[in-house]
């Protein structure tokens, strides 16, 4: 069974539509979300099969929605909705990879046929060239973190994904696949302008049958792996120490997940949930507790002025301030300074 979820900012427009989806009895998840940006937050902490989003919405509207799943190269299915005057909005929802647009308001014989050919695509394991570029992104990311673990693991998913059909007798597009997967591997392990990776002519060339595919795209992917290590010294990328590091450094600024990740060369959603497994909290809580307690340390000193704290620790006013730090701490500044015996 799948899952499917629904974006629409009029709750009765969520409540029909998913009574005809379950009607429907093809998923065993059916969500509803009245804003995109809340539905966003969802869909990067668990992907699901579909995505059926209405375009006019507040927050964050259907279009801004697509484009950043689109940039999170997210293997989710989407389904446009939309009144007859958003043509032209709908039309830029397909540049960002939507395949499907329904006008409002739908039937159920307009709507299951839909999900029918969608469901299909999914279920059938139809090639998917974001899908993909995706996988790749995160075979890049395990491969420069040195993770052999994840590298293994991602591996055997490609080969269940992408080389499952390898044949001596088709095998072209599956070793174009695998020359293709690597130069782009090889790219964007280049592009961090670290070190150099280079395809080794004896895990590509035509010479290779089909059923070697998946043989020669695992030997070049290990191949840089160990090329990697012994540039290293034989050690993994530290990522939570430079992490740490970086923030240590800039937490006083209006620093975001985004701008670390960058720093790192990761992508925010695995930064996100590699930083949240490794100090179980989330970034945000992690610099909000940071800059409290440097806060503490300045209130301490009698001689600091509160407003002059308040820029130090990266706040622009200090109502601001003062309402976060005592939801961090029970208190206000001044309180603080007074169990202190500072006046």
């Amino acid at each position: 069974m799948s899952r499917i979820y629904i974006v629409d900012d009029e709750p009765i427009i969520c409540f029909g539509i998913s009574q005809m989806i379950r009607e429907y009895n093809r998923f065993e998840e059916i969500r509803t979300f009245t804003d995109g940006s809340s539905a966003l937050n969802a869909i990067l902490a668990d992907p699901p099969d579909i995505v059926l989003t209405d375009i006019r919405m507040p927050k964050m509207d259907g279009i801004e929605l697509c484009r950043q799943m689109r940039e999170h190269r997210l293997p989710t299915q989407v389904i446009v909705l939309s009144g007859y005057g958003d043509f032209a909005y709908a039309q830029k929802c397909m540049s960002y990879g939507v395949k499907e647009y329904l006008l409002k308001p739908v039937t159920e014989l307009e709507l299951y046929p839909v999900l029918g050919k969608v469901l299909s695509e999914v279920k059938s394991g139809t090639f998917s060239l974001s899908r993909f570029e995706q996988w790749v992104v995160q075979l890049e990311e395990a491969l420069w973190q040195a993770e052999e673990g994840r590298v293994s693991e991602l591996l055997q998913e490609g080969k269940a994904h992408y080389f499952a059909d390898a044949a001596d007798g088709g095998g072209f597009p599956l070793l174009q696949m695998a020359q293709d997967g690597l130069e782009l591997l090889a790219g964007k392990l280049n592009a961090r302008g670290v070190f150099k990776f280079q395809m080794d002519p004896k895990h590509t060339g035509a010479n290779k049958s089909g059923r070697q595919a998946f043989e020669a795209f695992e030997g070049q992917v290990f191949a840089w792996l160990h090329q990697l290590l012994e540039a290293r010294g034989g050690g993994q990328l530290n990522l939570l120490e430079a992490a740490l590091q970086y923030i240590e450094q800039h937490y006083r600024e209006e620093l975001t997940l985004e701008a670390v990740a960058d720093r790192l060369g990761v992508t925010p959603t695995y930064f996100s949930h590699y930083f949240k497994k490794a100090t179980n909290e989330t970034f945000v809580h992690y610099r909000l507790r940071k800059r409290i307690e440097h806060a503490k340390r300045l209130l301490a000193i009698p001689h600091y002025k509160i407003i002059d704290i308040v820029a130090e620790v990266g706040y622009d006013s200090y109502p601001h301030f003062s309402r976060v730090f005592k939801k961090a701490t029970g208190c206000s500044p001044t309180e603080f300074r007074s169990m202190l015996g500072i006046k």
